[in-house]
């Protein structure tokens, strides 16, 4: 008899124990054991920032884009916004939710605010995460077309409108957030597949892809690619989504070690988060996106999203953490 009340004791205590555990993650947003937050009511916002230092940034003072000056309606989706410039101005492009579907929208920086000019690329099906760069004197755009089983290039000769399909990179995938680099003349590219981060090489952003004999490179969390790469302090570094206890939790950087067309090999950078909620600001429940661009006086201008307002809930289960 006593055993069993000794017994029962140190599960009486364990349980409270685990409960508070349980409590504290979930009151500081922590990443919660076998259980997934789940907003409701809550919408993504896009927002710029500058900073001395590209793995800090204070998302408090950050200037969120003015939907009432652009009569952008204040529940509509934005999120996965990529910053470039052209010709002295500052764009940003990123996804914006229509009637039916996203498409990609597009805005101009004019005297320290933000423009919105309107829909650069509309399909028929959902777009997103519109990566921009310069090559060859050629503006493109990577954005994600998983619902056309391909991943995309496009291009422009009226920019930031007039995009058109220049080449079908990768066919018949289903690949989300490909995002494109080179490193020693050699081309890469991330893309994720439900839970598997996949590499695919090419000779050259026109050559033939194919998959790194590494990928996937990585499953489970840190799989969905979270902006641009970036180059500082001789590290190359990725950016990765946080969906532990649930979507779109934070935003982690990986600096890639060793890469060739046989090699691969990372480590996740001791200064993480990147990005995360921080308090009673607009982006309270998360954020999960970021671009970075270095500017002549060597200071960093970012663009990234979050998402806050709406109400938390949390679920139960055994797989819902990634």
């Amino acid at each position: 008899m006593k055993l069993l009340k000794k017994i029962a004791i140190v599960v009486v205590i364990i349980g409270f124990l685990f409960s508070s555990y349980i409590a504290y993650c979930y009151f500081t947003k922590q990443p919660v054991p076998f259980f997934g937050r789940k907003i409701t009511g809550a919408y993504f916002s896009i927002a710029t920032g500058t900073t001395k230092n590209p793995l800090e940034w204070k998302v408090s003072e950050a200037k969120v884009f003015n939907r009432e000056n652009n009569n952008i309606p204040e529940k509509l989706l934005m999120a996965d916004p990529f910053l470039h410039q052209k010709d002295g101005k500052w764009y940003a492009f990123f996804e914006i939710m229509g009637s039916t579907h996203a498409d990609i929208g597009v805005a101009v920086e004019e005297n320290g605010s933000w423009k919105y000019l309107g829909i650069a690329l509309d399909e028929t099906v959902h777009l997103s995460y519109p990566l921009v760069f310069e090559k060859d004197s050629v503006t493109y755009m990577i954005p994600e077309t998983k619902r056309h089983s391909q991943v995309r290039l496009y291009k422009t000769s009226n920019f930031p409108f007039d995009w058109e399909v220049d080449k079908v990179l990768i066919k018949d995938k289903r690949l989300v957030d490909a995002t494109y680099f080179e490193k020693d003349n050699v081309s890469y590219l991330f893309a994720t597949e439900n839970e598997l981060l996949r590499l695919y090489v090419a000779d050259s952003l026109q050559g033939e892809w194919t998959q790194h004999p590494k990928s996937p490179i990585l499953t489970g969390n840190y799989t969905r690619s979270a902006g641009r790469l970036l180059k500082h302090n001789g590290q190359l570094i990725r950016f990765a989504q946080d969906h532990f206890g649930g979507y779109g939790r934070a935003v982690y950087g990986f600096s890639i070690d060793s890469i060739s067309k046989t090699v691969y090999k990372e480590t996740q950078l001791d200064y993480n988060p990147i990005l995360k909620n921080q308090g009673e600001t607009w982006a309270k429940n998360g954020m999960h996106h970021i671009d970075i661009h270095q500017l002549p006086d060597g200071t960093f201008k970012a663009i990234f999203d979050g998402y806050g307002y709406g109400k938390e809930k949390i679920t139960f289960s055994l797989t819902n953490n990634f």
